[in-house]
């Protein structure tokens, strides 16, 4: 059996396979717990879009949505975590692979008070992209919550623990995970990319990195938590471009939910963003929240609420005038986003209903630019305006059929969401009509507008070991 566990070690070790949770002990020694996992999950969604004039307004898709392995362990007293996505999410951005999530390490200051956590790891500053993938009541984040705020993971240092009821983690951060090893000349502003995150926390939660909505410990007693989160960046250049702008591909190279970016730091929402080029930039971007949840028993079942209140602005001063998609010429630029989600259920092992309410009010100077592909070859200026986008997950049934697969069935109610239509109205040729919320890579590939309602049905299986 030894023989056979350090071979499995050094196989795992080899290969270089991936974090986290649900995994099994694989080997265990005086110095060593060393855990190895995994976890897929397979997607089927139908949705109608009234508004498609070229294609099916009928739609149906099956995805294989995550494939990961992980491994996490503790080494003498240092926690350390591994996670790989592979088969669709590990894809290539103009400049490097975003298949790694994490590779930290957790040194103990003060041994179950205070660590500092260095590599990189998940952004906890924002509940909703801080809530781990295989520990929640939906088949995935919020679609429009993660477009606009999403904080996803990143490269840096953060200090964090706890002292009594009260909770932090906070720190620097690269900008840009995944980054290869590139030594460019800067101009260097400060700060650079600071977060925090602070608040008080009853029984919640012992990692702030990976907040859950399903799987922990059944509450005998009722637990809250409230939190503050805060994330500013003044921008640096850096080579050609800037820092900020880094990130710009990584969104587009997801089509939803994917793990890196938001609209304001990808040029394809963001006319400001790398405008600056190699002169020096003068731009700051800032995303904070207020989040809050609570458990409590409910006779022989679960309760549970949470909710979260997002700001997110950018700024820049540009060293000369540039040209929007409406033909202004302007120096300056400021964008503001708001939005808020609520997320109630109720439930345990092994059924869960849940409902999830998330609205967002974005900046009509989020813009694109469409070139038609007939007719005049004027460019169109393309805006996602400033009308509320709501998303509502009603309802949402959580099958747990044993304590490694589950089954997560949902109706998704998408209204005034954001349209694309790559060929003008009532046209006969073209690739047809794209949910932006789904599918950001096509903003300003098309004609845009709202949808009235667009619903959608998610049916998805998870297995992990």
């Amino acid at each position: 059996m030894k023989a056979f566990q350090k071979w499995m070690l050094a196989v795992v070790l080899l290969a270089g396979l991936p974090v986290r949770s649900h995994a099994a002990e694989i080997f265990k020694n005086d110095d060593l717990d060393l855990n190895f996992g995994g976890r897929f999950q397979e997607l089927g969604q139908v949705n109608y879009v009234s508004d498609e004039t070229v294609r099916d307004k009928g739609q149906i898709y099956l995805f294989n949505v995550e494939d990961r392995l992980y491994l996490n362990g503790d080494f003498k007293g240092y926690k350390f975590h591994f996670e790989e996505a592979l088969g669709g999410e590990d894809i290539n951005s103009s400049n490097n692979n975003l298949g790694l999530l994490e590779f930290n390490v957790d040194v103990p200051l003060i041994p179950d008070m205070a660590y500092i956590k260095v590599g990189q790891f998940k952004v906890p500053t924002n509940l909703e992209s801080a809530t781990y993938e295989g520990n929640m009541l939906f088949t995935g984040h919020s679609d429009l919550m993660n477009l606009f705020f999403n904080q996803g993971y990143d490269n840096g240092l953060s200090l964090w623990g706890t002292m009594g009821q009260m909770d932090f983690a906070g720190g620097v951060l690269s900008g840009a995970p995944d980054l290869p090893q590139r030594y460019l000349p800067e101009i260097f502003e400060f700060p650079p990319l600071l977060f925090l995150r602070i608040g008080l926390n009853d029984g919640i939660t012992s990692d702030p990195f990976h907040q859950q909505q399903t799987g922990f410990a059944k509450p005998t007693k009722t637990e809250f938590a409230l939190h503050v989160n805060g994330e500013f960046e003044n921008d640096s250049n850096a080579g050609h471009s800037d820092d900020l702008s880094l990130g710009s591909a990584y969104l587009t190279g997801f089509s939803a939910n994917g793990p890196f970016g938001n609209a304001l730091l990808t040029s394809l929402f963001n006319p400001y963003v790398s405008a600056a080029g190699i002169n020096p930039v003068n731009a700051q971007y800032y995303n904070a929240s207020l989040d809050f949840q609570y458990r409590a028993p409910m006779g022989d079942t679960t309760f549970t609420l949470s909710g979260q209140v997002n700001v997110a602005g950018y700024n820049a001063s540009l060293p000369s005038a540039i040209t929007l998609p409406n033909g202004q010429k302007v120096t300056n630029g400021s964008l503001n986003i708001g939005g808020a989600e609520v997320i109630a259920s109720i439930g345990d092992n092994p059924w869960e209903l849940a409902g999830r309410f998330a609205v967002v009010i974005p900046d009509d100077g989020l813009v694109g630019k469409f070139t038609p592909t007939a007719g005049s070859l004027t460019p169109l200026p393309q805006t996602m305006g400033s009308d509320p986008i709501f998303e509502i997950t009603l309802p949402s049934i959580t099958w747990h059929m044993n304590e490694d697969t589950k089954l997560i069935a949902e109706a998704q109610w998408l209204i005034n969401t954001p349209e694309v239509t790559s060929t003008p109205a009532n046209s006969t040729s073209g690739d047809g009509t794209y949910l932006i919320t789904q599918m950001p890579s096509q903003f300003g590939g098309g004609v845009e507008s709202r949808g009235s309602l667009v619903p959608v049905g998610n049916m998805e299986v998870q297995f992990s070991f």
